[in-house]
């Protein structure tokens, strides 16, 4: 029998949320009622998101931040797509504050190990 499995984040702005999850081109929709069979949990959420091996949602917490929920049989796929979102979020995060601190990207690469590795400059 499958478990409701809750999974925290430090995911707390919206647009970035999604600019991630447009990013990994991962079907979601906004707003959506995810209901869980097993444990009765049903309710309205930020986002549901369908992808290859599992569906699963982001409900808000009372601090404001998104957590991840879902069924226990689809962790493997929900904390690989989630370990994706995440880095894409601090992708998005980072270059927003490196702009916000007068700098510009040079250039993002992606190394062998999947780390995202960034070069920004800012002219005087």
């Amino acid at each position: 029998m499958s478990k409701f499995v809750r999974i925290q984040t430090e995911l707390r702005d919206v647009s970035l949320i999604k600019r991630a999850l447009d990013d990994l081109k991962l079907a979601y929709g906004e707003n959506e009622r995810y209901t869980h069979v097993w444990s009765g949990f049903s309710g309205q959420v930020p986002f549901v998101i369908r992808a290859q091996g599992a569906t699963f949602a982001f409900r808000t917490t009372p601090e404001g931040i998104y957590e991840a929920v879902g069924d226990d049989m689809q962790m493997p796929a929900v904390c690989a797509h989630l370990q994706a979102i995440q880095q894409r979020y601090a992708y998005h995060k980072v270059l927003a504050e490196v702009e916000n601190a007068g700098f510009s990207l040079v250039e993002a690469r992606v190394g062998a190990d999947r780390a995202i590795r960034m070069t920004v400059r800012r002219w005087q």
